[in-house]
């Protein structure tokens, strides 16, 4: 069973599903689906990357490439050009957790390979795995995660490669150095050994209330820039104001401008890699508000990483 791509083009940018062949700095790709732990987590998030594509044109943004974006402080496109490819979504067997990773690998390691950056819409918090192994062997990277969650369990259920391990999964590639996690809050699956791990690790822990203590400018100013960063964001590390679409909303988190100053500060810098939003739920969003949110970042990230 394959998740049909939509006919609606993220920012009405051409599609070209065939990665070896993107000749733009930036390619949107959709992962509806994550290794999941019961065959029903997947239907959650799949309709993310598609609900992404479609706010583009509900906002105009698709349409209005020569208008003036106070964020950027210019036109998105210069001479209208654009500078991201909508490479669609990755398709392979739902049924099947190992083809999904292969497929997702094999769909962004072209991106990797050839300096893209891939702006990616998930599927489950599964999926950054996936993002960093595309990665990996072409040198070395930075995480930052934001998530209300420490997702560094070792398994669930016997399942190592779900939603509630990503991190510790990435921390076991070669092309990792720094792994920053933003926005931890509330309770989640975490149990004090796996936060004993993370530490051990060496990732360093930003709860959502030391980042309200120092502000994410001097978090921002703290990141070091010896490497590019591959920026995950699962959507419930968002204040539900900005991304209500997600299965486990909790009050708090990264408020619009908490988020937009990390991500806007590496871009600006030319140090984004890659970012993957992931845990969006459209059926769960309130007037496509988190929707919204990831289209406006993504397009910060265009409009600033030159």
């Amino acid at each position: 069973m394959n998740h049909p791509t939509s006919s609606t083009t993220f920012l009405n940018v051409p599609l070209v599903s065939d990665t070896s062949k993107v000749e733009t700095q930036f390619a949107f790709v959709g992962i509806p689906y994550g290794p999941p732990y019961r065959p029903a987590d997947l239907v959650d998030a799949a309709d993310g990357p598609d609900a992404v594509r479609k706010v583009t044109h509900e906002m105009a943004y698709a349409l209005n490439w020569s208008h003036y974006d106070w964020d950027t402080e210019g036109p998105l496109f210069e001479d209208g050009v654009p500078t991201v490819t909508d490479c669609g979504d990755v398709e392979t067997d739902v049924r099947d957790p190992d083809a999904i990773w292969a497929a997702g690998v094999a769909k962004l390691r072209p991106l990797a390979e050839a300096g893209r950056v891939p702006l990616v819409v998930g599927g489950l918090d599964s999926i950054p795995p996936i993002v960093v192994e595309a990665f990996d062997g072409l040198g070395t990277f930075n995480v930052l995660h934001v998530d209300a969650h420490l997702d560094f369990r070792q398994e669930v259920d016997g399942v190592t490669r779900g939603y509630s391990s990503p991190i510790r999964r990435i921390r076991e590639y070669g092309c990792v150095n720094e792994v920053v996690q933003v926005g931890l809050r509330s309770m989640g699956s975490a149990r004090p050994s796996d936060v004993a791990d993370a530490q051990a690790a060496g990732n360093r822990l930003v709860s959502i209330w030391d980042l309200q203590r120092q502000g994410a400018q001097a978090l921002l100013e703290s990141l070091p820039t010896d490497n590019k960063w591959i920026l995950t964001i699962d959507c419930d590390g968002l204040d539900p104001a900005i991304a209500p679409g997600v299965g486990w909303p909790e009050p708090g988190g990264l408020s619009f401008f908490d988020i937009a100053t990390l991500v806007r500060g590496l871009a600006s810098k030319g140090l984004i890699a890659a970012i993957v939003f992931t845990e969006f739920q459209p059926k769960h969003d309130v007037r496509n508000i988190t929707a919204k949110t990831i289209a406006r970042l993504m397009m910060n990230i265009m409009g600033l990483q030159k």
